[in-house]
């Protein structure tokens, strides 16, 4: 007789639960088998000049977008600021991106948290690019400092084998 009424009690009570989630993509988890390289421009053509096989190319990075928290209304992630991008390969590159984990080091700047894990990451497949979401908790927008970071990023390969690193900015200076 009790737990109808229990039963009742949670069905009549209407209360609002949520929590903010972000999907970021995952860690890269390389399989350390010997990676396969492709042929390069020299190995292909023996008159060409480059390399015998293709090096870990440097990343294309693409599409930054910040939004920073708001704190307003009833939403679980107005207190998060969010920093979005795409990586891909560049066009000469005969490789998959489902081949690579992309590594991200802050150079310069002053982050608000940490923002960029120091692990190499997997990110959300997307036709030919990854995608990358970093949250982070965001201060209030009173307290906000603009951002002004200077990223390195790398592809890792399944054989841990780290490319060149590209480098770029994520500004925004409007608080």
């Amino acid at each position: 007789m009790r737990y109808p009424a229990l039963a009742l009690l949670f069905y009549l009570v209407n209360f609002s639960a949520s929590a903010c989630s972000f999907f970021t993509g995952g860690l890269f988890q390389p399989t350390l088998e010997r990676w396969e390289q492709h042929p390069g421009p020299s190995q292909i053509n023996e008159g060409a000049e480059g390399e015998y096989w293709e090096s870990v190319p440097a990343p294309v990075v693409s599409n930054i977008e910040i939004s920073r928290a708001n704190y307003k209304g009833n939403n679980s992630c107005s207190d998060s600021g969010v920093i979005t991008l795409e990586v891909s390969l560049p066009n000469i590159s005969t490789y998959d991106i489902s081949e690579f984990g992309v590594y991200f080091h802050v150079v310069s700047g002053e982050l608000p948290d940490m923002i960029f894990p120091n692990i190499p990451l997997s990110g959300i497949p997307k036709e030919d690019t990854l995608r990358f979401v970093f949250p982070w908790f965001d201060q209030h927008p009173r307290k906000q400092k603009p951002l002004n970071l200077v990223v390195e990023a790398r592809f890792i390969s399944n054989g841990l084998d780290l490319g060149s690193a590209t480098t770029f900015s994520i500004e925004q200076n409007d608080g």
